[in-house]
């Protein structure tokens, strides 16, 4: 038997960004990695696809990564499996084949060419519909927005080149992924208000969007206590029920996060709608039945019954500042009106 220790253990990724990287997106990349590590290691060894629940312990050992160098700034991480694997001489681990596996995947799927020649180059590597699906929606989640991103991503797995997420094949990656019209895949924010530990399984998040209807797996229902009337961020599948309504399937533990603010993306809507270069995060408290939500470095205060009609309120609180300090004459404002009339231009991508 022969030990790993080379190149073909190593993951690693950049992002170069004139902005500074928040934590929250060098950890969203991190844990897509592992996920995309784990779907094709499980692929690899043969197990049955799994619509919901967790990984085996199996390929937790075989394919977990640990990091063994940060680089801060614009950022530079590199990883390799957790444990000293062996093979057989000439052969690689079971953690080695998935990197090598996840290089190629994203090779292919970097590379400009026509849907069906995407399509049949990447199903040779994973020809298993749910497997395949997985790693497309994980790799879509990381990509950069055509013509909207400022960042440029990279990642080296194993042994191949570094590689360089084009935006432009965001629209490929993107018309890639199979969803059934009567499912659609969905991110939520809000506070977890009501749980059920009956046979239904259920928990309900008043979001941003409104009251969502949750259903979780049994494996995970300490994770959901845990959480109840904190403020969370849950990712999973909306399924029609009988009744005509929809709730959103939660897999696993890595599907609920608790977080302490809520990031704001845009501000307007329609035609008038903005990005931010920088999610601006707004904070929250729930306290007699009502949610303050704030932001003290631009003066945003609302006070609501509901998140969304709390959100909602600081998004026209936004617009308001827009209108009042950009969408005016510079020389009608006095110099810290100027100052922050600045700030407010520089917030907008």
């Amino acid at each position: 038997m022969v030990n790993s220790t080379d190149a073909q253990r190593i993951v690693s990724f950049s992002i170069i960004d004139a902005n500074n990287v928040s934590a929250v997106r060098v950890a969203e990349i991190l844990q897509r990695l592992q996920n995309i590590l784990y779907t094709i290691g499980d692929y690899i060894e043969g197990n049955a696809p799994r619509t919901k629940g967790d990984f085996p312990q199996s390929i937790k050992e075989s394919c977990t990564l640990v990091i063994t160098g940060l680089d801060m700034g614009s950022v530079h991480a590199e990883m390799q499996i957790g444990e000293v694997q062996t093979s057989l001489p000439g052969l690689q681990t079971l953690g080695e084949r998935s990197i090598s596996v996840a290089g190629d995947f994203l090779n292919i799927l970097n590379a400009p060419s026509d849907r069906e020649e995407l399509d049949l180059e990447l199903r040779r590597l994973i020809d298993n519909p749910h497997r395949y699906n997985r790693i497309l929606r994980e790799f879509d989640y990381i990509w950069p927005d055509n013509g909207q991103s400022q960042s440029k991503i990279s990642f080296v797995f194993g042994e191949s080149s570094r590689n360089q997420l084009n935006p432009a094949q965001k629209a490929a990656v993107q018309s890639l992924l199979q969803k059934s019209p009567e499912e659609y895949e969905k991110e939520i924010f809000g506070r977890l208000t009501e749980l059920r530990v009956d046979k239904k399984r259920q928990f309900q998040v008043d979001s941003t969007v409104g009251p969502i209807r949750c259903q979780y797996m049994p494996e995970i229902e300490d994770v959901i206590v845990d959480s109840i009337g904190e403020f969370v961020k849950v990712r999973g599948m909306m399924t029609p029920t009988r009744s005509g309504t929809y709730i959103l399937g939660v897999d696993n533990e890595n599907s609920l996060e608790t977080l302490p603010q809520y990031l704001l993306k845009t501000f307007g809507s329609g035609a008038s709608e903005k990005y931010l270069k920088e999610d601006v995060p707004i904070d929250l408290i729930f306290e007699n039945d009502m949610y303050i939500a704030h932001n003290d470095g631009l003066g945003l205060l609302v006070a609501a019954q509901s998140m969304k009609e709390a959100i909602d309120g600081i998004n026209e609180e936004f617009v308001i500042l827009w209108s009042e300090y950009v969408e005016v004459a510079e020389h009608e404002l006095t110099d810290g009106a100027k100052n922050f009339r600045d700030k407010l231009i520089k917030l907008v991508a």
